[in-house]
Order: C-alpha cells, then structure tokens, then sequence
C-alpha cells in the first residue's frame, strides 16, 4: 500500500492526473473504514457476547385449560349435537391467565423460592441479569423483569393456555412454571368456594324468610281459631245445617199433626200444644240458621276471615316447600358447576437451552448492519452526484 501511494505521488509530479487518483485512494480507506466502522465492528461485538458472554436461557412450557361441567341442552336435537363431558370456561380462563401474570402471583412465588435472589445472580451475563447496577430492586421493577420472563397465550378458539416461563438454569424454569400451576388451581379451587357460598347463602336466606312467614301465618290462623273457638268452619257449618235438617224434619211433622187435627178433631186440645211446639221449632231453626248465616258472629262470616288466613298459610307452606327444593337444587348446582384446571402437557424440565440462537443472531447482526452500510452509501453517492 505505502509503495502504491509513493507511486501516485511520484506520479503526480509527471502528470496532472494522478490528484484523481489520490483522491481515489483517499476514498477507497475512507470507504473501508465505514464498512468496518458499521459492518465488521458491531458484528464482531455481537459475536463476542453470543459467543462467550450471553447466557443460556431455558424453557419450560405446560398447557392447561379451565373446564366446568357442561349443561345438558333439554330439546332432543341440542341433546344430540352436545357431546357428554365438560365444556371450556372461556371468561375463567382469561381471569387465571391474568392473575398468574398479576402483581400477586409474583409475591406468592418470590416469597416461596426468592425470584429475585435467583435472577440476580453473577453466573447470569451483565445485560440479562435482573438489577445488575445494583441500582433499583425494588419489588416494581422487578415485576417489569417478571413479565418478560412470563408467557401466557390464550388460543380463542380452544381457550387452551400455553404457558411458558424462561429462566437461566433447566431446574428453576420448570420449578416457576410449576408453581404458576399450582397458584392457577388455587385461585379456581377459590372461585369454585365462592360461587358455592354465593349460591347457598341466597337459597338459605330465602329457606329462612320462609320458614319465618311460614311460622307466623300458622299462629295467625291458630290464634283466630281461639279466638272465635272455631276450628274447622265447614265442618261446624255442616253440624249445624244438620241440625237444622232434624228440626225441619219435626217441624214438618208437627204440621202434618196440626193438619190432621184440625181436620178430623178440630177441638181437640192438643192442637194448642202442636201449635206451640210448631212455633218453638221454628224458633229454634231460625236461631241454628242464624248461628251458620246470620251476622257479624255467624259462620258464614268467620268463614271469610278463615279462608283468608288459611290460603295464607297455604301459600306460605308451598313457598317454604319451593325454597327448600330451591336451596337442594342450588346445593346440588354448586357443586356441579365446579370449574377445573385441566392439564394437557404437564411442565417439562428442559435439556436444551432454546436461546439465544448465537448463530443466527450474528447472521441477522451482520445482514443488519450490511443493510445499513449499503443505505450509508447510497445517500453518500447521491450527495457527491448532487455536488457534481
């Protein structure tokens, strides 16, 4: 090189033309220097870390779905395309994927197996290592750190959960990919508890409310039957309607008797006493009939207020009946509406660390780089052209 530019200065000195060729020279150094400076540097720079500095990362990955016991459809056709089982719980699922990502997730975690601690550590290379200025580790930041480590995706058309922790050793991915599972289970084995108590505690307020205006509308009528000692109205009703038949009956044949005398012996002098004894069965009848029609002390009257309070506490019965068949069938219900944290892949403990990929992150360094030196040239020739 050093002989090649003595030449062109020489040169220089015999022809006019050499200064082209200097200059030549001068852009052709100018021009590597750019190539290594944007190209060659920054790829050498990232084949040191891939290569000697980054750390292995390691994945473990489960997969998991939150069911609930699937409803019977009554029509014969739903019957038919249903298909016996447990259908998936699509608005469960997101709540269970929201809260292993959730603030109180990694509390749970990192006060059981020291999260922080473990990604703190000095094996792990400078630029992956949580906190590594030791400047800032306090629990937020930590929690930004957190969800970078932390995958959950939803499939919306299976509502399956692929869950996939990262981590810097095989044993500490699988041991936080497991514990998420385990926080999943307790937080469903938690909504199940409250959805059971929800159920049960409305059924048995209502078992309670009825058995209450059950009681009271049982002593409202018992009360009213010492009252007006009165027992059964229709039963009494019918004794004295009976009775009322027999004195009818002696009436008619004390008339019959008055008739006949009256016809054959009309001096006879018991026809003054069968006219008396016609007069006091009359009597008596219209006090019996007065006793079953008569007024506000008749049964007739009673009876009103006796149907009323005996619908009442008819109703009440059958609404103490419905609330008890209520309260057996939210039992029942609350227990059959369970949801539950199916796993389809357990957690695996990785052999292989899948990142980073040193290979082809020094490839795609270097295409990057070279892109960019080749756009550096372009607008470079584009503003010599525009010069010239």
């Amino acid at each position: 090189m050093l002989q090649f530019i003595h030449s062109v200065f020489y040169a220089s000195q015999q022809d006019g033309t050499s200064i082209n060729r200097l200059y030549l020279l001068w852009a052709m150094i100018k021009r590597k220097r750019m190539f290594h400076l944007i190209v060659t540097l920054p790829t050498l720079v990232m084949a040191c870390y891939y290569g000697f500095i980054a750390s292995n990362i390691y994945i473990s990955e489960t997969q998991f779905i939150i069911r609930q016991p699937e409803k019977k459809s009554t029509s014969s056709l739903g019957q038919f395309l249903q298909s016996a089982g447990l259908t998936s719980s699509r608005d469960d699922t997101y709540v269970v994927r929201d809260y292993m990502l959730s603030r109180d997730a990694l509390k749970s975690i990192d006060s059981n197996m020291n999260l922080r601690k473990a990604f703190s550590k000095s094996d792990i290379d400078f630029f992956s290592r949580f906190d590594p200025l030791k400047i800032d580790d306090s629990f937020e930041m930590f929690y930004k750190y957190y969800k970078d480590i932390i995958t959950i995706d939803v499939d919306t058309a299976s509502t399956i959960c692929t869950l996939k922790t990262k981590a810097y050793s095989p044993q500490l991915a699988y041991s936080i990919n497991e514990a998420l599972l385990f926080l999943g289970e307790a937080l469903v084995n938690q909504l199940n508890d409250r959805a059971r108590k929800d159920i049960i505690s409305v059924a048995s307020q209502e078992v309670e409310a009825a058995e209450e205006a059950s009681k009271a509308a049982a002593l409202a009528l018992s009360e009213y039957r010492n009252r007006q000692t009165l027992f059964d109205p229709s039963q009494q009703s019918s004794l004295q309607l009976q009775q009322v038949a027999k004195l009818q009956s002696d009436l008619i044949d004390v008339r019959g008797q008055l008739t006949q005398l009256r016809s054959f012996a009309s001096e006879s002098p018991y026809i003054k006493a069968l006219e008396k004894r016609a007069a006091e069965l009359q009597r008596e009848i219209q006090g019996e009939m007065s006793k079953v029609t008569g007024g506000a002390g008749s049964i007739s009257q009673k009876m009103a207020a006796f149907e009323r309070l005996t619908l009442e506490r008819d109703y009440m019965d059958k609404r103490l009946a419905t609330a008890l068949a209520s309260l057996q069938e939210a039992k029942v219900e609350a227990n059959r509406q369970q949801l539950y944290l199916a796993k389809i892949v357990l957690p695996n403990t990785p052999d292989t660390a899948l990142y980073p990929r040193r290979g082809a992150n020094i490839v795609l360094t270097f295409l990057c780089c070279l892109l960019i030196y080749g756009i550096f040239r372009l607008l470079y020739a584009g503003v010599k052209e525009h010069q010239s």
